[in-house]
């Protein structure tokens, strides 16, 4: 993936994975991953490291999180997103090592008790055991370099490590009374909207289970009473991916090749390969802007009306529920069909109206229809989970 073209072709295969695939919910948590595990587009980082680092992800977003986590802090693509290749022992880059605790692993403080995760110290300890890593410029790899590693011993989280490296840490941070908990807590926010009491905590952390088991976890969260109860439902603003996502599975489509979906979801702000930061994309709210709801307008009419209704469409690149929509809909019964079709089921008197208005303003044809879809997927009801 090294041209702009090749990149456009990983994008549009991630975008069909995410909107078409049989297992949903591997592309939810491989998404969840990247939003957790992150890598973005920097001076180091192009379209191969990312390219690498999503595949990691999918591959293992329903596997060990220990292993999947150890894989990717000793990934090239990590390692050059946060500065750790060249990091030596005479001058530790500590980027890597704040992210690990912070981020990825432990969070700042133990989410039941609040009591501190770790200190300045431990951070500057595991960055001198993280060093050594070097960049290989004619294969693209980072690789491990005895030279540049600090041989020294550590003292991580108050234990002495000994001569330390980054298995050494790893198990540090599994072995830690935080790990059972951080990561399971982020995954169960992300899935329901809602935040755990102490009790789901445990709960949580049991299914975990030492080595953090991410299918169990989830299997988990799916079977608690609260991942359909009535605050789960719309607890949560939907992000820009997943406007786009939920739209084309709405609306059927098969093949996304005629839709360019890299700039709308830049300017929304939420390109997969542009996190604004190590800490991810913003959650909730934070997506309710004026300029995010007028680019998913432009998004969501592009893909809505781009079925005419003809035999001439290729079959891959039509709208099923449009289609059915017109065929099956009237002027009368567009409306609360299009809702229908669209999931929407408990909504507001002024969707429904809307809608309805809308259905019996004019002759109803193919284009009505995909007007009424437009409306459906663009209603306050839909933006949220």
């Amino acid at each position: 993936m090294n041209t702009w073209e090749e990149s456009v072709t990983f994008l549009n295969r991630l975008w069909t994975l995410m909107s078409t695939s049989t297992n949903p919910l591997q592309e939810r948590m491989a998404w969840s991953m990247m939003g957790t595990l992150v890598v973005a587009y920097t001076d180091t980082v192009h379209g191969p490291e990312m390219a690498e680092h999503v595949k990691r992800l999918r591959g293992g977003c329903l596997g060990n999180y220990h292993a999947l986590l150890s894989s990717v802090v000793q990934s090239t693509p990590m390692q050059l997103y946060l500065s750790n290749v060249f990091s030596t022992a005479e001058h530790p880059n500590e980027n890597l090592a704040r992210e690990l605790c912070e981020l990825f692993s432990l969070g700042v403080t133990h989410p039941k008790t609040g009591a501190p995760n770790y200190i300045e110290g431990d951070v500057k300890e595991i960055a001198r055991a993280i060093t050594g890593y070097d960049f290989d410029w004619n294969t693209g790899q980072a690789y491990f370099e005895p030279d540049y590693w600090d041989p020294g011993n550590k003292t991580v989280f108050g234990v002495n490590r000994g001569a330390a490296k980054f298995t050494e840490v790893l198990e540090a941070v599994r072995t830690h009374p935080s790990f059972a908990y951080y990561v399971p807590r982020r995954i169960y926010r992300i899935l329901t909207g809602l935040e755990p009491n102490a009790a789901t905590l445990d709960q949580l952390a049991s299914a975990w289970g030492p080595n953090g088991d991410l299918k169990a976890l989830v299997t988990h969260i799916a079977n608690r009473a609260e991942f359909l109860s009535d605050s789960a439902i719309r607890s949560r603003v939907k992000s820009p991916l997943e406007l786009v996502i939920g739209a084309v599975r709405v609306l059927g489509l098969q093949s996304l090749e005629r839709f360019y979906f890299d700039w709308p979801l830049t300017l929304m702000r939420q390109h997969p390969f542009q996190a604004p930061n190590v800490n991810g994309w913003p959650d909730g709210p934070a997506w309710l802007y004026a300029g995010q709801v007028m680019e998913w307008s432009g998004t969501i009419n592009s893909l809505c009306f781009s079925d005419d209704g003809s035999s001439g469409v290729p079959t891959a690149e039509r709208s099923p529920t449009v289609r059915q929509l017109f065929q099956q809909g009237t002027r009368t019964t567009g409306g609360d069909l299009a809702l229908q079709l669209a999931c929407l089921y408990d909504v507001s008197t002024e969707t429904r109206e809307a809608l309805r208005d809308y259905a019996n303003a004019g002759p109803w044809e193919i284009w009505r229809a995909c007007g009424l879809m437009q409306l459906a997927l663009s209603c306050p009801e839909f933006l949220l989970n």
